[in-house]
């Protein structure tokens, strides 16, 4: 359902922004700069790894880089398949815990770790975009609506840093959420579960997921990972550019960061797979004003789309089957034996 949302709307946009015109435009592709942000997009995946392996190596239970990297790229699969990206990081913790017997609880805290790291970017970046569209030339219904989209999605952090910390505040939320979905799992299966056992069970994964994620928040290590996680955002920011450059086109950089930054936010919404679609609606919509025509948003989205969400999928599916054979092969002789 979701894929079909997204041909619908990607189809759309395109009939609006003129498809002869985004082909013509694609043409004028200079391969050597889409190779260059191929390249690119591969370092931010080995520091990305790296960032984790960090934090996988302070909890003692990192397997060797190779897989991390591997591990890392399935996730990226589950992200890119899924509305708002919200499976990524569990599939993560649960190849990790198959692959490498990492308790779930720990393995999900350290993928939380890892995200927080990208706060100090996130955060700069989020000044430099509010302050760049207080001096835009919008109409102040989209200045408001964008800078609100911005400061909530800063609120949706610090709640998810705030409760990671706190482990009260984890048990209540955790414990309230199970109050809701136990009585519609039991009348969808069919079958009682014992919430008393169930309570106690999230409170044990709670304790191991809290004083695991407060290890790493807490450490020193903290800064050597927000540092990859600027390096990484940086690159990111120039890969977006350079499939302007591409085709061509040469954005004034203060509107392109901020626009960059909401595209960044758009991510985490859970609306579609990727935020195909929306994300491409939202640039034309700011890009628009600064000169840069629909059509050559469109082509330079697709560049970028190609570095950063084709092959990663594809890389991050051929990862996914590898070790999905693995864990069923390891299942398999645990059974035997």
């Amino acid at each position: 359902m979701s894929f079909s949302i997204v041909f619908g709307l990607v189809f759309t946009i395109l009939i609006l922004a003129g498809i002869n015109d985004v082909i013509n435009t694609l043409k004028r592709t200079n391969l050597w700069i889409l190779a260059l942000t191929i390249v690119i997009q591969i370092f931010v995946y080995l520091l990305w790894a790296l960032r984790w392996k960090i934090i996988l190596d302070k909890m003692d239970q990192s397997p060797k880089f190779i897989n991390v990297l591997g591990i890392l790229m399935t996730s990226i699969f589950g992200n890119n398949i899924t509305p708002g990206s919200i499976g990524g990081e569990p599939l993560r913790a649960y190849v990790l815990k198959e692959y490498n017997d990492t308790p779930f609880e720990v393995g999900l805290a350290s993928t939380m770790a890892d995200r927080v790291f990208e706060i100090l970017p996130f955060l700069l970046m989020s000044i430099l975009a509010v302050f760049a569209l207080l001096s835009w030339y919008l109409d102040i219904l989209s200045k408001i609506f964008l800078i609100i989209l911005i400061l909530v999605t800063i609120f949706g952090f610090s709640l998810v840093i705030y409760a990671g910390i706190n482990k009260s505040v984890s048990e209540k939320i955790a414990l309230k959420i199970l109050g809701w979905v136990h009585p519609l799992v039991e009348r969808m299966t069919q079958k009682k579960y014992n919430l008393d056992k169930l309570k106690k069970k999230a409170i044990y994964y709670i304790d191991n997921f809290n004083s695991s994620f407060t290890m790493i928040v807490e450490n020193r290590l903290f800064f050597a990972g927000a540092f990859l996680a600027l390096l990484t955002w940086g690159l990111d920011l120039s890969n977006s550019y350079l499939a302007f450059v591409a085709i061509g086109v040469t954005p004034p950089l203060a509107p392109f960061i901020t626009i960059f930054t909401i595209a960044i936010l758009l991510s985490f919404l859970p609306l579609l797979p990727g935020s195909l679609g929306i994300t491409e609606i939202i640039m034309i919509a700011l890009f628009v004003p600064v000169g840069i025509t629909a059509d050559h948003v469109i082509a330079a989205s697709a560049i970028e789309r190609i570095a950063s969400y084709i092959l990663p999928t594809i890389a991050g599916l051929l990862t996914a089957i590898y070790y999905g054979k693995k864990i069923v092969n390891k299942n398999t002789d645990e059974n035997k034996s």
